[in-house]
């Protein structure tokens, strides 16, 4: 038995955060327009704004491509992974060593990779 999304379900998932990465890609020059219009307008003033405004441009393009990549990798990787339920140890037989004094290898054929 494994848990997984409908094919629907993952469908919107994926389409929503194509969207998402889309929005942001698109987003990154009309913001750069916008803080050259903001340069732009204080006049004899603008070499006062515009290291400002140069250090703006690149953090809100950095924000952006971020935002671009994270949401492509979300819908890349939506319902690309599932769980076997019945590779899980269900009564408990082995547990992790928390101590960090075990040095025996983990039992095999639990469907643990």
């Amino acid at each position: 038995m494994a848990i997984r999304m409908s094919a629907e379900v993952a469908a919107r998932v994926k389409d929503r955060f194509d969207n998402l990465s889309n929005e942001f890609d698109e987003t990154a020059p009309l913001f750069g327009a916008q803080v050259s219009h903001l340069e732009s307008a204080c006049g004899e003033f603008s070499d006062e704004v515009a290291t400002g405004c140069d250090t703006m441009r690149i953090g809100w393009r950095t924000v952006l491509e971020t935002g671009t990549t994270s949401a492509g990798l979300i819908a890349g990787n939506t319902n690309a992974l599932h769980v076997d339920l019945t590779a899980i140890d269900q009564d408990y037989s082995w547990q992790f060593d928390l101590s960090g004094t075990s040095t025996a290898a983990p039992p095999r054929n639990r469907g643990m990779y």
